[in-house]
C-alpha cells in the first residue's frame, strides 16, 4: 500500500482543515472549483522513476498492493455498523470509537448503539484539541511552521527530478503550478495535494466524524480531553528523512486519481465494523512499515495513548467517550490489542 494512504489516514480532521485552508496563494479559484479534477496517472509520471529504484515504485505496483489488501479485507465481515468497544470498572465506563477524518457529507453512519453510548458520556476524548481557540491556533502555528521551509529553499529546487515531474503532472489536473507550493516541504505539499483532490471529489473535512462529535458535545455541554498536541502530530511528518518525504510526495502524485476510491473502500470497511479488514487496509505493518512510517503513525502513538486511557478509569467517575482515527483501533498493534494484552476485559470485536 502506498505511503500516501497511510498519511491520509493518519491526520486529524482539524489538521486537514488547516492544511486545506492554506491552499497556495493565487490558486483559490482552482481549489474551489466545482469541477472534479481529472488526473491521468496510468502512464507518464510513474515511468520517470530511475530503473531499479526502490524509492519510486510505479502506480501499477502501488495499486496492485492496495487491491491485494482490499481483496483480503473484503473476505472478512463486520456486524454491519461502526465498531465500538467498552471497558469499565466500578465507577467508570470508557467507550472507544474509531473515526474517519474526511467523509462524504451524505453518508449515514449513526446507529442507535452509537447514539446511546455517545449521549451517555460526560467527557469526549479526541486525538488533539480541535475545540478551543488556543487549540486551533496551535494547529495553524505548529503545522505551518513545520511544513514550510522558511530558510530560502524551495520545493521545486529540492525535489529529485522524477518526483518533480510526477508532482507537476498531478498538479496539472488541478490547474495548479508547482510554484504555488514552493514554500512547502514535501510532506506538507503531499498532504495539501491529497486534501485538494479529496475535496474536489466530494469529501469534506467538516463532515469528518470529529467535527460532528465536537458540535454534538458542545451542544450537550460535555467536557473535552485530548491525547496529544498539534506539535506531536506535526513532528511525525516533519522529522521524516527528506528522501522519505520525497517518496511520499511521489507516491501521492502518481496515485492521486485513486485517492478517493481508496478512501471510499476504507470507509466501507469502517462502516461495516470490519475491524480485521480495516487493519488490512490502514494499519498493516507488512504494507505500511517502510522507513519507520508505520511505527511513527501507529505503534508509538498507540503506546502513548494507552496509559492515558487507563488513567480515565482511575481519575474519572462516569462515562468517557474516546474517539480516535479508526486505524488506531485495528491491526496487530492497535490500542484495543495493547489494552487487552495488559489484561483489560473489553467488550467489542
Amino acid at each position: 500500500m502506498s505511503r500516501s494512504f497511510h498519511f491520509v489516514s493518519g491526520l486529524s480532521a482539524i489538521a486537514f482543515a488547516a492544511l486545506a485552508a492554506c491552499s497556495p496563494s493565487g490558486s483559490d479559484e482552482a481549489a474551489m472549483s466545482d469541477e472534479p479534477a481529472v488526473v491521468e496517472t496510468g502512464t507518464g509520471a510513474e515511468d520517470t522513476s530511475p530503473e531499479g529504484s526502490a524509492e519510486y515504485r510505479s502506480r501499477d505496483e502501488l495499486m496492485a498492493e492496495f487491491d491485494a489488501a482490499l481483496e483480503q479485507a473484503q473476505a472478512t465481515n463486520g456486524d454491519g455498523s461502526p465498531a465500538i468497544w467498552t471497558m469499565s470498572d466500578e465507577d467508570t465506563t470508557v467507550h472507544i470509537f474509531g473515526t474517519v477524518h474526511l467523509m462524504r457529507p451524505d453518508l449515514d453512519w449513526r446507529t442507535d448503539e452509537f447514539t446511546e453510548k455517545f449521549n451517555s458520556a460526560d467527557l469526549l476524548v479526541l486525538e488533539l484539541d480541535m475545540v478551543s481557540e488556543e487549540g486551533q491556533q496551535a494547529v495553524a502555528r505548529d503545522f505551518l511552521s513545520r511544513g514550510f521551509y522558511g530558510d530560502g529553499r524551495t520545493l521545486s529546487n529540492e525535489l529529485p527530478d522524477p518526483v518533480l515531474t510526477a508532482f507537476e503532472e498531478a498538479l496539472s489536473g488541478l490547474n495548479l503550478p508547482v510554484s504555488a507550493f514552493d514554500p512547502m516541504e514535501p510532506w506538507m505539499a503531499a498532504v495539501n495535494l491529497s486534501v485538494l483532490q479529496l475535496q474536489s471529489d466530494g469529501f469534506d473535512p467538516n463532515a469528518g466524524i470529529e467535527q460532528i462529535l465536537i458540535a454534538d458535545a458542545e451542544a450537550a455541554g460535555k467536557e473535552f480531553a485530548f491525547l496529544e498536541t498539534a506539535a506531536d502530530q506535526a513532528a511525525i511528518f516533519d522529522e521524516l528523512p527528506e528522501d522519505t518525504q520525497a517518496a511520499y510526495l511521489y507516491e501521492t502524485s502518481i496515485t492521486l486519481g485513486d485517492t478517493s476510491r481508496t478512501l471510499d473502500q476504507v470507509v466501507d470497511e469502517w462502516r461495516d465494523g470490519d475491524v480485521e479488514g480495516l487493519g488490512m487496509l490502514v494499519a498493516n505493518p507488512d504494507t505500511g512499515g517502510g522507513d519507520g512510517i508505520y511505527d511513527a503513525l501507529f505503534v508509538e502513538r498507540n503506546e502513548n495513548w494507552v496509559p492515558q486511557i487507563e488513567g480515565f478509569l482511575d481519575d474519572v467517575e462516569g462515562t468517557v467517550f474516546v474517539a480516535v482515527g479508526a486505524g488506531h483501533l485495528a491491526g496487530p498493534d492497535s490500542v484495543i490489542t495493547l489494552l487487552r494484552d495488559k489484561g483489560y476485559e473489553i467488550e467489542g470485536p
